[in-house]
Parts: structure tokens; C-alpha cells; sequence
């Protein structure tokens, strides 16, 4: 179970990839959603040298660096922390002057609530200039104070993550709908629903507003409610769009608008010479399981009487872990979906720099069958040596290998240690 900890004591892993990059690039961005921690993480980092954390959220700090950018940026000290940055995208132009006079490492920290790249001026103002690093809910090693690296041994040692649990479907179901954000790990069910209920209306307001002012601003929650019912099935815009009645092109243009504000993610579709019937819709996930549960009204009691709400969630909790550990592993993998109009399918495939390929497939299920191997056994059999490994991950307790490239284990392997 995961143990009461105040949110800002718990340790983020994130942190190293921060560190490093402050000692060689000059400006920093750590980008998220909303109340992951961002502001919490950049205040307590070990900068070298004096420091000064300013706010965008502050509108007399915004104003006044509206008035005067680069005067506004003079600030005399190593290093300058603009918390909300993309509220004030003039400065990106006044950073990239500032940095080309002096490119010394950890001149700038920039977090953001939008991903920055999709502001005004940023791409063009702060390319080879910026280190940009996404900092997501908690995962659940974060929780429990263990540094996940299943990402990274999976490739370089698949036998070593097979083993069995202790961790109950009870359990599971409870972290699937608690998620990960800081403020709703540390309060009991009720609580949480009121934190994601506010949690939902605010960001909605203030965040896709401050990307782009929308016409029909009203519809946004019920966009995000349709997005959750979809959670881990593949992006279907026109059948989004004529639910809410409007346009397709309106209806993409939304989504977009979610995406930028970190409260989904679209895991692109893999192609390969695998099959001629590839499917390349991207699969829509929400950012955050207990975000998902709680838009789609699914209580932990209610997970264990629908299969299928329980199926979407657990993939969509299993891939935001794998998103999360993919941002601190050593080999960076990139995350995609599988599948062809043959029926043959993967739910998610890891592939690391060299083509080696990892399979996962999640299933809601505490008795797995040869049949749920079929996708992976598909591509494990195409891809010959390029198949690394292929895991089925589960509600079973117990973890076998399935020859020498496949194994049925639990879900929690994704972040338990692996025994000595």
C-alpha cells in the first residue's frame, strides 16, 4: 500500500535529469500539467550559484516583464526560475538574446503548464538553447520511494523482471483510481473526487484558455468526459466531434488543445512492414489514471463489476507508468501501439535507439489464456532478432515464462525492485 507522505517530502526522479542538464544547456524547461509538482521540484533543486524564482501567475511580475523583457531578466543572479512561463511568451525572444550573449549552463529554469514548444515564439526563439524535460504525476515507485528501472532491464535482462507478487486486485484497483497527482494521493476517496471535480474546472479555465481563446469554451469538460470514456482505444475525432456537434475539424482542434495542456497523450500508431493492414490512428490516453476513473464516475467497487471500464483504466495506467519511467531511463525508448485490420495487436511497444522492439500487452484478467499472446507471438515471429521481449502483464499473481521471448507476470513488476 502506498504510505502517507506529505507531497513535497517524496522523492521525484526526474530531479537527476534536471540536475544534468542544468550543468550544460542554458535554458531549462520542465513542462507538465497542472499541480504535478513542478513549482515544488524547481525550489527545492541544488542550483550552483544564487538563484531567484519569479512567477507568470503574479500578474504585476507578468506586467512587468511584458513592459521591459530583457530588462526584466537582469536580474544579477546564476540562475533565473520562471515559474509559469508560458504566461508571458514575449520573454522567450529576450531569453534567446540574453543566452546568445552568454551561453553559460543553468542560466534559465522555465516550467510550464502548457508544453512551451507550442507557444508563440519558443521553437524559433530557444532551439539549441533548451533541455526540455516533462515532469508527470507521480508513478508509483515515486510513491513508494523506489526507483523504478523496469523500462531499461527489459531490454537488457528480460528474465530478471519475471517474478510473482503479493499485490491484490483490491490493491491495484485503488492505485488505478487514486493516480498519481500529489494532492489527490494524500486524500481519502471522497476528498479526491472534490480535488479532481475543482482540479477539472480549473485547468479547463485557465490553462486551454491561455492557449488559445476558444469559442465554445463550455464544451471542453464534456470533451475531456468523452476522452476518458475512450481512454487507451484508438483516437476516433469524427465520432468525438459528432457526439459534442461540431465539426470534425473543430473537434481536432480541441483535442490539440488538450494535449498541449498535458491532459491527454496520443500514442502513435507503429508501422513497419509487418502487415500491409496496418491501423495508424494514434490511441488517446488520459494523462492520469485517477483523472480517467474520476471522469468516467468509475468508484474502485464499480471497477470490480465492469471488466471493461477496468480493461481501459488498467491499460491507461500501465502506459502512463511506462511514459513516466521512459523519462528517467537510460535508453529513452519510444512508446507506440500496434495494430492491423487482420485483428493482430499489441497494446503498447517499447522501441529503443537500436530497433530492438518490447511488447506489452494488459490484460484485466487474473486467469490469461494462450490467446492473449497472439499479438505478441505475431510480432515476435515478423520482427525475428529485432523482437527483444514480450510481457503480459496482468491481475494473476503469479509470473511464468512463455519460451524464450514471452512472459505472463503481475502489473506491479513495473515498478516492484527486482530481488537479489
Amino acid at each position: 500500500m502506498i504510505r502517507p507522505m506529505a507531497a513535497e517530502t517524496r522523492a521525484r526522479w526526474a530531479t537527476t535529469a534536471i540536475v544534468d542538464a542544468l550543468a550544460d544547456t542554458p535554458v531549462v524547461v520542465v513542462n507538465g500539467a497542472r499541480q504535478v509538482g513542478k513549482s515544488t521540484l524547481v525550489r527545492g533543486l541544488p542550483y550552483r550559484g544564487s538563484v531567484e524564482i519569479v512567477g507568470f501567475d503574479d500578474a504585476a511580475v507578468r506586467s512587468a516583464a511584458r513592459a521591459d523583457p530583457r530588462g526584466f531578466l537582469n536580474r544579477g543572479v546564476d540562475t533565473l526560475v520562471i515559474d509559469e512561463a508560458q504566461l508571458e511568451p514575449a520573454i522567450f525572444r529576450a531569453i534567446k538574446a540574453d543566452v546568445d550573449r552568454d551561453r553559460r549552463p543553468g542560466r534559465f529554469v522555465l516550467t510550464g503548464s502548457s508544453r512551451l514548444l507550442a507557444a508563440p515564439d519558443m521553437a524559433d526563439s530557444l532551439v539549441g538553447r533548451v533541455e526540455i524535460i516533462e515532469l508527470a504525476p507521480f508513478s508509483q515507485g515515486e510513491l513508494e520511494g523506489s526507483r523504478e528501472d523496469f523500462v531499461d532491464r527489459v531490454f537488457a535482462d528480460p528474465a530478471s523482471v519475471v517474478h510473482s507478487t503479493e499485490l491484490t486486485r483490491v490493491d491495484l484497483v485503488e492505485r488505478i483510481c487514486r493516480g498519481g497527482f500529489p494532492e489527490a494521493v494524500v486524500r481519502p476517496a471522497a476528498r479526491r473526487r472534490r480535488w479532481f471535480n475543482a482540479y477539472t474546472t480549473t485547468t479547463v479555465e485557465k490553462v486551454v484558455r491561455e492557449i488559445a481563446e476558444l469559442e465554445r469554451l463550455a464544451e471542453i469538460p464534456q470533451l475531456l468526459r468523452l476522452c476518458a470514456a475512450r481512454t487507451s482505444t484508438e483516437l476516433n475525432v469524427a465520432a468525438i466531434s459528432n457526439e459534442l456537434g461540431i465539426p470534425a475539424r473543430t473537434g481536432s482542434a480541441y483535442l490539440a488543445r488538450l494535449a498541449t495542456a498535458f491532459l491527454v497523450n496520443l500514442v502513435p500508431a507503429w508501422s513497419t512492414n509487418l502487415s500491409a493492414k496496418i491501423v495508424r490512428r494514434p490511441k488517446l490516453s488520459i494523462v492520469d489514471s485517477g483523472l480517467a476513473a474520476h471522469l468516467m464516475g468509475a468508484s474502485p467497487d464499480a471497477l470490480r463489476r465492469d471488466p471493461n471500464a477496468l480493461g481501459q483504466l488498467l491499460e491507461t495506467f500501465v502506459g502512463n507508468e511506462l511514459r513516466r519511467q521512459i523519462g528517467w531511463s537510460e535508453l529513452q525508448p519510444t512508446m507506440w501501439h500496434f495494430r492491423d485490420r487482420g485483428g493482430a495487436e499489441v497494446d503498447l511497444l517499447l522501441e529503443a535507439p537500436n530497433g530492438e522492439i518490447v511488447g506489452i500487452e494488459v490484460k484485466a484478467t487474473s486467469s490469461p489464456t494462450p490467446s492473449d499472446l497472439k499479438g505478441l507471438q505475431f510480432v515476435a515471429e515478423r520482427l525475428g532478432a529485432r523482437f527483444r521481449f514480450g510481457a503480459l502483464l496482468c491481475l494473476a499473481p503469479e509470473a511464468h515464462r512463455v519460451g524464450d521471448r514471452l512472459a505472463i507476470m503481475p502489473v506491479d513488476r513495473l515498478w516492484q525492485p527486482v530481488s537479489p
